[in-house]
């Protein structure tokens, strides 16, 4: 048993390096891995949206429990592209039972409270599309923590 143990931890490490390479690193920081902090690129960057949810795809590769730690743009959700939402949508379709599976929490990094209050009432309305909580965090330390019990659930069915 120690043997499948040792061998186990040592693919799950070998995994997280090629996740950590793999990520675009001005969207994605997993020095905190199993927590994943994720910056919401601003409109107008290139592939943009293909850079994000091939990030977060790579994440779900690791077949392994995390906590997303999402940083929102500068911009506001309703100024998002059509065709960008419809990408998104399209990539939740197809990857929902995965991410219900291996996520344990999505946290909002919100730092300013009228953008606080706005992401509250849209995080209570797509919740239901989620088998794991939404919940907003006002730092970094604060999102560390709360991930910590998050971590440590069970998958929601």
């Amino acid at each position: 048993m120690g043997a499948a143990l040792t061998f186990d931890l040592a693919r799950a490490d070998i995994r997280f390096c090629a996740l950590h390479s793999d990520l675009d690193p001005r969207l994605f920081d997993t020095t905190s891995w199993p927590v994943v902090f994720a910056h919401f690129p601003e409109l107008g960057e290139p592939d943009r949206v293909e850079r994000l949810l091939s990030g977060v795809t790579r994440v779900l590769a690791q077949e392994t429990p995390f906590v997303m730690v999402w940083i929102p743009p500068t911009h506001d959700h309703d100024d998002e592209p059509h065709a960008d939402e419809k990408a998104a949508t399209v990539w939740l379709k197809a990857h929902r039972a995965r991410l219900n599976a291996h996520c344990r929490g999505y946290l909002y990094l919100v730092r300013d409270e009228k953008l606080a209050a706005e992401l509250d009432g849209r995080i209570r309305t797509v919740a239901r599309m989620y088998a794991f909580p939404l919940r907003l965090v006002p730092s970094r330390e604060a999102a560390l923590a709360a991930a910590a019990p998050l971590l440590r659930s069970a998958p929601s069915a």
